[in-house]
């Protein structure tokens, strides 16, 4: 450090050449810092997943809770050019209009204060695990400090807190992969049991439920689990399927969502002797 001793008043100036480079270095980081802090955050967010996030909860809110996607903060019609240039969202206590249209934050958020959340990406949350077979999650209307898991939901559990090391019971830490496509299109194959049945002639229409089977073999709805309604069995389309015989209720199969993302339905498989062979 001698290079860079103080001089008093007076004194003939000489800077040595490590001296006056150092004074260039300390220049060059100075002016690397400024030109930093002038990129514009909300374009490396929008890149990444990553998007500001006013919290309008009601509450503030620690670091991964969930919140609803209510709006931009910025209108296009308010400012164009502001909204191009910068991807920031109202954030609202999640409601079941919120299927797929969540965050997750990246930073505590107090009232009304703006910060950094994930809403493509991979992220840190706590998840409710209704089964623990379940390897998606979706919110969880009025709760923000968790989402709810599902055989489907628009993120995919890559990794599971296992039971033996949560704090809370059925309440998992979980890496999860966030701002997969959202509706029926999205939902992984399940296990169902039926649970009623309706028409005089096949196709029928039926319901199910969500079902798990234990080590002995045995089948049993989910409690809490994911119910569904206007269920067709592949079985009894066509010509062909009139002969198939009908499921009961109890039956156990194998459930789709519908081809059809925009149909409200879901479409059923199992396999029945039908005499033939």
């Amino acid at each position: 450090m001698a290079a860079l001793k103080k001089v008093r008043p007076g004194d003939p100036l000489v800077i040595p050449a490590t001296t006056f480079n150092s004074f260039v270095d300390a220049a060059r980081d100075i002016a690397d810092r400024r030109n930093s802090a002038q990129l514009d955050p909300g374009r490396d967010y929008r890149q990444a997943g990553i998007v500001l996030v006013r919290n309008e909860s009601g509450a503030d809110r620690a670091r991964c809770e969930v919140l609803g996607i209510g709006g931009t903060i910025v209108k296009p019609s308010d400012n164009a050019d502001e909204f191009n240039e910068r991807v920031a969202l109202k954030g609202v206590s999640p409601g079941s209009e919120h299927v797929g249209r969540f965050a997750v934050l990246l930073e505590p958020l107090a009232q009304d204060a703006i910060g950094r959340a994930c809403v493509d990406g991979v992220c840190a949350v706590k998840v409710e695990m209704v089964d623990e077979a379940h390897v998606f999650a979706e919110v969880s209307p009025g709760d923000p400090a968790k989402l709810k898991s599902g055989t489907a939901g628009a993120a995919a559990l890559l990794w599971i807190q296992p039971p033996a090391e949560r704090e809370i019971t059925g309440i998992a830490w979980t890496v999860a992969k966030i701002g997969l496509p959202t509706g029926a299109a999205s939902m992984a194959a399940a296990f169902a049991m039926i649970t009623s049945k309706s028409g005089t002639a096949p196709p029928y229409r039926y319901a199910a439920a969500h079902a798990t089977m234990d080590e002995d073999g045995a089948w049993t709805q989910v409690g809490g689990g994911l119910a569904y309604n206007n269920v067709f069995n592949l079985e009894e389309q066509g010509a062909g399927g009139q002969w198939v015989n009908p499921l009961v209720i109890g039956d156990v199969v194998l459930i789709f969502a519908a081809p059809d993302p925009g149909v409200d339905a879901f479409v059923c498989t199992r396999s029945h002797y039908r005499g033939t062979y």
